[in-house]
């Protein structure tokens, strides 16, 4: 498969595969479009790539991370270097911001620098970049983020496992109107996150009600924009449970601005253990991730694939690592029903 069957199945030049592959706004864009959605269908791999796929051993890996102003991803990555660093390896970092095409574009960039594997955090459930990088043989491994129709080489933890134990500690401290917050998923179907919830919830003969159910950004701004409007509408709720700590972070400063008192009038757990839990007033309870691990473990999957000289896809595995409840003073016991 060539730039020339491209252009036969697009019906174009090649000259206009050729400015698309390399960005040129001169090319409509149904035609753009049109070409694109061929070259992904085929798992087309431009030329020159497949010449710098060629030369091995740059000691060099790709990390693709969706937010690398989190403290979890920034933990994550202190793991993989640590690894890496041991090995003789070193790091080319991107960040995708959560935005799949611009995933793609550094998965495409990083093998044109001749890496020697990828580590990424897939920025959606279906991310369609493992289809680039098994086409293209390069080693890699996934993690935090599992995928639909793909979970082998990666290091995972079970996030059902960890709203599972984040709602059953509410719930034993007399919650029962439990707001969560998930973060987007691009997908019509509830993520890994909310079905540990859903789980808690039938197991405590406890009934699940759709407006205590939230998505948004992982940070921030996302869990002070869900409170924002979760009081606007007058919702009640005595709990909070949130996708990542930066949420729960947002959830303290929307607690601030309406004059809500944690733990007193409502209890907050998150999902991470970042360094700044610790450090928020009252300190947060939430999930302990092993961060810095998971990080450790990928890398050494990853080496270990490099360095095997069998066929990639024979050495494919998962690893699952253990989270825990880590519990500080934002969560506090009800004394009446927790209606």
């Amino acid at each position: 498969m060539d730039i020339r069957d491209i252009a036969k199945m697009a019906g174009v030049s090649k000259a206009t595969v050729s400015r698309v592959l390399n960005e040129s706004e001169a090319v409509a864009e149904d035609t753009r479009k049109k070409i694109l959605a061929i070259i992904e269908e085929v798992g087309y791999l431009p030329n020159y790539l497949a010449r710098s796929l060629k030369v091995k051993n740059t000691k060099t890996i790709g990390v693709v991370v969706p937010d690398i102003g989190n403290p979890f991803y920034f933990e994550v990555i202190r793991g993989i270097e640590k690894l890496l660093d041991k090995k003789g390896f070193s790091i080319m970092l991107c960040n995708s911001d959560y935005i799949e095409k611009k995933e793609l574009r550094y998965i495409s960039l990083l093998a044109s620098k001749k890496v020697d594997g990828i580590i990424f955090a897939p920025s959606s459930e279906d991310s369609k970049s493992l289809k680039n990088l098994l086409s293209w043989d390069i080693p890699f491994v996934i993690f935090d983020l599992p995928q639909i129709n793909f979970n082998n080489n990666a290091v995972l933890i079970d996030h059902s496992l960890c709203s599972y134990i984040a709602t059953n500690h509410l719930i034993k401290n007399g919650h029962k109107r439990i707001l969560i917050i998930d973060a987007y998923r691009h997908m019509e179907v509830y993520s890994k996150f909310i079905s540990g919830y859903l789980r808690a919830l039938k197991e405590n003969n406890i009934e699940f009600d759709d407006a205590l159910f939230h998505e948004s950004t992982p940070d921030i701004k996302g869990g002070y924009n869900v409170i924002k409007k979760v009081l606007k509408n007058k919702i009640g709720f005595t709990g909070v449970l949130t996708i990542c700590d930066l949420a729960s972070v947002g959830v303290y400063k929307a607690a601030e601005k309406f004059n809500i008192k944690i733990p007193e009038d409502i209890s907050v757990i998150g999902n991470d253990d970042i360094p700044l839990a610790r450090y928020l007033c009252p300190p947060l309870t939430t999930i302990q991730q092993p961060k810095f691990l998971i990080g450790y473990k990928s890398a050494e999957l990853l080496i270990n694939n490099i360095q095997n000289k069998s066929s990639i896809i024979n050495d494919f595995k998962t690893i699952i690592l253990n989270v825990k409840l880590i519990e500080r003073d934002s969560v506090k016991r009800r004394q009446d029903n927790g209606n």
